[in-house]
């Protein structure tokens, strides 16, 4: 099984979020203070808490994380091979997936503007499932919605932009990945959800349990003070 803990920023309020601050590392706070935006800031501390909370819930302890990465700028904690985890935020949610297998994760607020890049990002199968929708409002969810699938699966790969987004194809009904040589990735399953009314949420795991939870600022926050 692999879980799902999503934090909506518009919580990050007063007092609140000044302990928020104060919780997270030190290296995560200076990265937060680096932003323009002030939303931007809220989501890089909100990874952060995402973080040390699923860490706790998962290995049952809070010690230092020491944060490393791949070739390629995946994220994973030093030493600790039995959590593996990927963020991903839009909008104003953040959300993280953890598990002992490897994961993916992208989510992606529902809206129109870039439907350009179909034909940039997008196999042949996968422009078909968008454009066989007549009405326009449908044709942009079934983009977000295939968007955040095969992101999730690169993020799954942590492979970054060397793997190109038309290098494979994504059934958007059954989740299955098949690579541009007709080779199915028979471990692998995509699981995407419609969530909060406007986004979509894709997960890319070998698992076949996935356990989505919106968590709030207040109960994270509670919980980290007393560690």
């Amino acid at each position: 099984m692999v879980f799902v803990n999503c934090m909506d920023i518009t919580e990050c309020k007063n007092e609140l979020y000044e302990k928020a601050i104060h919780i997270v590392s030190e290296e995560r706070r200076k990265k937060s203070e680096c932003y323009h935006y002030v939303d931007d800031s809220k989501r890089c501390i909100c990874a952060g808490l995402l973080l040390q909370y699923g860490f706790y819930h998962k290995v049952g302890q809070l010690s230092e994380i020491e944060i490393t990465y791949n070739e390629f700028g995946k994220p994973f904690i030093k030493n600790r091979k039995e959590f593996k985890y990927n963020i991903t935020h839009s909008g104003k949610w953040v959300a993280i997936v953890y598990g002992t297998t490897e994961v993916g994760i992208d989510v992606e607020k529902i809206q129109e503007g870039r439907e350009e890049l179909v034909d940039f990002c997008f196999s042949e199968e996968e422009r078909l499932t968008i454009y066989n929708h007549i009405e326009k409002e449908e044709r942009i969810k079934q983009f977000t919605k295939l968007w955040t699938m095969k992101e999730s699966y690169i993020k799954f790969l942590g492979t970054g932009l060397s793997t190109g987004l038309k290098s494979f194809s994504v059934d958007s009904t059954e989740g299955l990945i098949t690579s541009n040589d007709g080779k199915l990735k028979k471990d692998l399953r995509i699981r995407s959800y419609q969530f909060a009314t406007d986004y979509y949420l894709s997960v890319c795991s070998t698992e076949d349990e996935i356990c989505i939870h919106n968590v709030s600022l207040k109960e994270v926050v509670n919980l980290l003070e007393c560690m």
